[in-house]
């Protein structure tokens, strides 16, 4: 319910920070795409830090983590976000293509040009898919920082014994 009523926050956020104008909305077609692909790579680079770093561990480290369902979650988790990320950047790679597409149906509401409703459509999306995508890199990057503090305290306490 709480997951609900952020994203409806979320849009409506979207919805009000959106333009028709082109040369706002051409700004978020230009510079999203790249900064959201960047981030993907970054967050697979540190997921491949952390596997690393399980592959040259001990086998008693190697064996907390595979038995821990701390861990389980993180690894169910990473692939979620991960996933989401992915559906984020195709979204705001394919929505300006969509965006310049003449559909045979148009919305109108009240006085409103539907070509403004279009622009302005699409730009809350774009919004809302960037959002998403930000939100979801900071949760990963949280989660990472965690994981990787776990796994050196795993570490120290597996060398003790």
């Amino acid at each position: 319910m709480k997951t609900t009523l952020y994203i409806c926050a979320l849009l409506v956020l979207s919805a009000f920070l959106s333009s028709a104008d082109s040369s706002s909305y051409e700004i978020l077609e230009k510079s999203i795409p790249p900064v959201i692909g960047a981030c993907l790579g970054g967050v697979l680079a540190c997921t491949s830090i952390v596997i690393s770093v399980l592959s040259n561990a001990s086998k008693k480290t190697k064996s907390i983590a595979k038995n821990s369902e701390s861990f389980g979650r993180f690894v169910s988790g990473l692939e979620f976000d991960v996933k989401v990320l992915v559906v984020c950047l195709a979204c705001v790679v394919f929505l300006p293509y969509l965006r310049s597409i003449d559909y045979p149906v148009s919305v109108s509401i009240s006085t409103l040009d539907p070509s403004y409703i279009k622009h302005k459509l699409f730009s809350a999306a774009e919004i809302f898919f960037a959002s998403i995508a930000f939100i979801t890199i900071f949760e990963l990057v949280s989660i990472l920082v965690v994981i990787l503090k776990n796994m050196m305290s795993i570490h120290d306490s597996s060398e003790e014994t």
